[in-house]
């Protein structure tokens, strides 16, 4: 499924600039104006302060993430379920106004932890969606996400590493040769597998994690 689809998108009548704009406390899907585009996406609005555009969701492994660059640029899966939201809508969102970012994680016996980072900004297609900005970590998970800071989206039928990355890690992504963060890997409870969803400081290696959630948020100073 594309993830411009506006069927069922029912939560709000008129397109928003952003989810800053849903009504608190009603997570749910909503529909996004940006520049002339209109797509569907989920907001969370009860989490961390609510505002948060879901760009990425994995819980239960019913979505294949091993997808071709068409795929990772356009959105695949569905905002009900499992979902990439596409990065051309997310640079769209970005594009005029700074973000940051929240990464969720769960490992397979339930513990949770998380990642924010001050600042998030991807380049456009003819950067190959290159990650420009990662701000300020904090967070309980650590940080394993800014060695890949300056590194193209590499899927694995346009893969801008030199170890053919995407096809090792199983996965679209900002691959740094390879990477510690792999949020779109395998879903399986493995360890020692870096092909698998891996956040490295979560436990410390490659473990088999069984929840992401990526969202972003404008920054209103």
């Amino acid at each position: 499924m594309m993830r411009n689809e506006l069927k069922n998108l029912t939560n709000f009548i008129l397109p928003l600039s952003s989810c800053r704009q849903a009504p608190m406390k009603l997570s749910g899907k909503y529909v996004i104006q940006a520049e002339e585009n209109k797509f569907g996406v989920l907001c969370e609005q009860t989490s961390f302060g609510g505002g948060w555009t879901v760009i990425q969701h994995r819980f239960d492994g019913s979505t294949d993430f091993y997808r071709n660059w068409t795929e990772y640029r356009n959105g695949f899966g569905n905002l009900d379920g499992e979902f990439w939201l596409g990065l051309e809508y997310v640079y769209q969102i970005m594009k005029n106004r700074p973000h940051e970012l929240i990464v969720e994680l769960k490992d397979f016996e339930g513990t949770y932890k998380y990642a924010r980072y001050r600042e998030f900004g991807i380049g456009d297609e003819s950067e190959a969606y290159a990650l420009k900005k990662l701000g300020k970590y904090a967070g309980t998970v650590g940080d394993s996400f800014a060695g890949n800071k300056g590194r193209k989206f590499s899927t694995y039928d346009r893969d801008h590493t030199l170890r053919k990355c995407a096809v090792k890690q199983h996965s679209g992504w900002w691959h740094d040769n390879c990477s510690n963060a792999n949020l779109n890997g395998r879903y399986e409870k493995k360890d020692g597998d870096m092909g698998s969803i891996i956040w490295i400081r979560f436990k410390g290696g490659n473990h088999g994690l069984a929840y992401s959630r990526m969202m972003i948020r404008e920054i209103i100073e």
